[in-house]
């Protein structure tokens, strides 16, 4: 993408906001060729990984819009960028678990991984790399949001109890009742795309922006992206055939060759994620 004049509004480990210079209401969201993990202490650059993430971003928002799901998106605008509605974050993810794997097994180690969830398990965390994004709870009894330590049993209990969560955007107790909807529709869509192509969706992370302009205005969307970062897949509901950035987690060493397998994968997402919608 041309930078020309335009203005960064922000910038992150994986993707940069820019204004949209012809329209004031929008953004442009560039993905970058960096992937992270481990809050951003391990991170290397990865060729077309921004333009892989942008193709799979579009795709997942196209098919939520042929779901009726509101979102940000607008459309795509080129190989590492797609335009989008102007919205005011919240610095909240909220994941949905089909199955019991990862950080899940940390917190409830009462469960056995490849557990599977008939009704689907839906989390919030907080947006804080500095204390590794602690998951959030809203205790209806005490009035109170908790904050639990997401590398911990729940049972060691909440590290912090918060009566309000943010003054801005001020979030209330009946909107995590909305994103957790939007989570669970989201997830359901996905789901279906998946299975089509015999592919099992394990996980899958979400945010959420208060719209700023009709139709969205002061609604909960969903918003940012969603990549091959934000989800786990396994092809034929087989672990060990992991396609999407947990192998890169998961890597002991990095060297160029294994980067290149990393990437295979995220082209091969990339790819069946054209198959979401007829052509």
């Amino acid at each position: 993408m041309n930078q020309g004049n335009k203005q960064k509004l922000a910038e992150g480990k994986t993707k940069i906001i820019w204004a949209d210079p012809c329209s004031k209401d929008e953004v442009l969201i560039e993905s970058k060729d960096d992937i992270t993990a481990g809050d951003g202490e391990r991170r290397n650059l990865i060729s077309s990984k921004g333009a892989l993430s942008t193709t799979v971003t579009c795709n997942a928002f196209r098919l939520l819009r042929s779901k009726g799901i509101p979102t940000h998106f607008l459309h795509r605008v080129d190989s590492t960028t797609f335009a989008a509605q102007r919205v005011q974050m919240i610095p909240i993810e909220i994941v949905t678990r089909r199955i019991a794997t990862g950080s899940y097994l940390k917190r409830n180690p009462e469960v056995a991984e490849g557990t599977r969830f008939d009704s689907l398990i839906i989390e919030f965390f907080l947006k804080d790399d500095a204390h590794h994004d602690p998951m959030i709870f809203w205790d209806q009894d005490k009035s109170e949001y908790q904050l639990f330590d997401p590398r911990k049993p729940l049972s060691v209990g909440p590290t912090q109890v918060l009566s309000e969560l943010f003054e801005s955007p001020a979030i209330f107790p009946t909107d995590f009742d909305d994103m957790s909807f939007l989570a669970r529709i989201c997830f359901i869509a996905a789901e279906e795309a998946w299975e089509k192509q015999g592919v099992t969706l394990v996980d899958l992370k979400i945010e959420c922006g208060l719209g700023c302009q009709p139709p969205y205005r002061d609604t909960i969307i969903v918003a940012d992206v969603i990549d091959n970062d934000s989800w786990r897949i396994w092809p034929s509901g087989d672990k060990a055939q992991m396609k999407d950035k947990q192998v890169y987690r998961n890597l002991d060493s990095i060297t160029p060759e294994a980067l290149a397998a990393v990437r295979d994968n995220y082209m091969w997402v990339a790819n069946a994620t054209e198959k979401f919608l007829p052509a």
